[in-house]
């Protein structure tokens, strides 16, 4: 019988390799918010083609946003929110980073 077992990852692996940070303090949340400039469909588009969303948790963030005027798309350290901001800004989408 050959050896099958795989290294057992910690949960700082994992979040290290998701780009997330497991200190508390250095986990932000780039949030999406509701404007009255950009469609549904849109945002939709957005977050499929961008954020890489499958469709249905595109459509089902897109509605949250709608309805309650914003949602986290992604969480990780500042810095590696700052790109994935400016991308969804060159599209028209209102977008902060928040601690």
């Amino acid at each position: 019988m050959g050896d099958t077992k795989e290294k057992i990852r910690t949960l700082e692996e994992i979040l290290n390799d998701a780009g997330i940070s497991s200190d508390s303090e250095e986990v932000y949340k780039l949030i999406l918010h509701n404007d009255d400039v950009n469609s549904f469909e849109w945002v939709i588009i957005c977050l499929i083609t961008l954020m890489k969303f499958p469709p249905d948790k595109a459509e089902k963030t897109a509605y949250t946003v709608h309805l309650m005027g914003k949602d986290i798309i992604k969480t990780g350290s500042k810095e590696s929110l700052e790109p994935w901001k400016k991308i969804l800004e060159d599209q028209g989408l209102s977008v902060t980073i928040e601690q």
